[in-house]
């Protein structure tokens, strides 16, 4: 089970980075002044171009989403219950008898 945690915290983590690194690859659609004044964009190869690749940007947006939100609900389900099996007290008397000396 231990195995299946860290493959499954590792999908959180690549994904996570996906989806951040695709979403910071997105064009904005407020081109502000930059669009004014450039205007190299509205010719029409690169008008195909920008919107194809704005296309596989947000597939790979939700692919990335789908992903993650999947990877965290298999953690939680495969999660062990700490407040079933975890008494504060027990642990507190059997690190404390090992660490005594120290104390003392």
């Amino acid at each position: 089970m231990e195995i299946l945690e860290y493959v499954l915290i590792a999908v959180l983590i690549l994904s996570a980075l996906a989806i951040v690194a695709v979403v910071l690859f997105q064009k904005s659609n407020d081109e502000g002044l930059s669009g004014a004044i450039s205007g190299g964009a509205d010719t029409f190869y690169g008008r195909d171009k920008t919107a194809h690749t704005e296309k596989i940007l947000f597939k790979w947006t939700i692919i990335a989403g789908i992903v993650f939100s999947v990877a965290v609900l298999a953690v939680y389900i495969i999660q062990p219950d700490y407040a079933e099996g975890f008494k504060l007290d027990d642990w507190m008397s059997e690190y404390l008898n090992e660490y005594s000396h120290i104390f003392n």
